[in-house]
């Protein structure tokens, strides 16, 4: 060859490289771009979510303490475990929309109050309630490869209505109870964007967090000083009923198996260095319990439907609808807290 055409064609071959580089570096850019348009679009649905709230806050009147009737005896003191999880709002499979979602809110929120009145009304005394929120809030429209075919708002709006539908129907009603209560806030694996739980502090990297924040401050803003809120950073939090320390976590990874839940509350234990008598977590769709009580899978807001449409029921899932509450007392001798608990069902609850 030609010296001068071998140079032409190494100079041509450098400007093809050179095209290609900046080719990749353009998709890279794009892609980037993408991603902070996602970020910002997010960011500024949580700054019209608050901002909408703390309006509607505003114009109402001051909420008076909820007035709960007195038993005979008033005696017996009582502590309320309430779990939350599996909402997945957005989703859209047979009979579950976000519809659905925000009416299931509401039944779950009344039949809470119901149990405690009944409690109430019986001779008890209610001392706390524990509302446990286990994570998988939202779908995520960005979760799989097509989700977002499989939900009918964006991860944006179904932020948004978790928000509004939590706090309208479940925190603000307990709230205005006036008797002290703890919010522990897990976060899930649908709770962000991607593939399971993020592997660097999940509960404050995934979309969870500043969700779980937005409702601290609606509820700071509308007055409701007797919320304690735990929102952890991990995956995974505790706390205790009468001295029984309790583990709450979304679950994902752990079978539904006693073997399986006890391994894995003695693992946490371990890491905790404390003795954990309950251990509760969401992620299986179906509320289970063993041991009295002392391990227990919260259900979901949906169930599985036939025909096999969407991914539980692809999955050969037959779920019911339904969560979890129990009542807590203190014992003077080696009996589980665990005094009473009720599935409260949602399937009748549609659109």
């Amino acid at each position: 060859m030609d010296p001068t055409e071998f140079t032409d064609t190494l100079i041509r071959a450098k400007e093809l490289s050179r095209n290609r580089s900046i080719s990749t570096e353009n998709s890279k850019l794009r892609r980037d771009v993408v991603h902070l348009a996602d970020a910002v679009g997010i960011k500024e649905a949580f700054l019209d979510a608050v901002e909408s709230l703390v309006a509607e806050l505003a114009h109402r009147p001051p909420n008076d303490p909820l007035a709960l009737p007195r038993g005979p005896q008033a005696g017996t003191a009582l502590q309320v475990e309430l779990l939350l999880s599996d909402l997945q709002i957005g989703k859209l499979s047979p009979g579950y929309n976000t519809l659905v979602a925000r009416k299931r809110l509401f039944e779950f929120g009344r039949a809470a109050l119901f149990q405690i009145r009944q409690k109430v009304e019986a001779g008890y005394h209610i001392e706390s309630i524990t509302l446990a929120m286990l994570g998988d809030i939202i779908e995520s429209d960005k979760k799989h490869k097509n989700s977002a075919r499989a939900t009918d708002t964006g991860t944006s709006e179904q932020i948004f209505d978790a928000i509004l539908g939590i706090f309208e129907f479940v925190v603000e009603p307990l709230a205005r109870l006036a008797i002290p209560m703890k919010v522990v806030c897990i976060t899930g694996n649908h709770d962000w964007d991607d593939h399971g739980l993020n592997m660097f502090q999940p509960g404050r990297q995934q979309l969870s967090w500043p969700l779980y924040k937005s409702l601290e401050l609606v509820c700071n803003r509308a007055g409701y000083y007797n919320i304690e809120w735990v929102i952890p950073e991990g995956s995974y939090a505790t706390s205790d009923f009468y001295g029984q320390h309790v583990l709450y976590e979304h679950g994902v990874g752990v079978s539904v198996t006693e073997a399986s839940m006890t391994a894995h509350k003695v693992k946490r234990a371990e890491q905790e260095k404390k003795h954990l008598t309950y251990f509760r977590m969401g992620d299986k769709h179906t509320v289970t319990a063993f041991n009295s009580g002392q391990l227990v899978v919260n259900g979901a807001f949906f169930g599985a439907g036939a025909g096999g449409t969407e991914y539980s029921g692809i999955a050969g899932y037959s779920s019911v609808p339904a969560q979890w509450m129990g009542f807590h007392c203190e014992r003077k001798d080696n009996r589980l807290s665990l005094y009473d608990s009720f599935v409260i069902q949602l399937d009748h609850i549609g659109e």
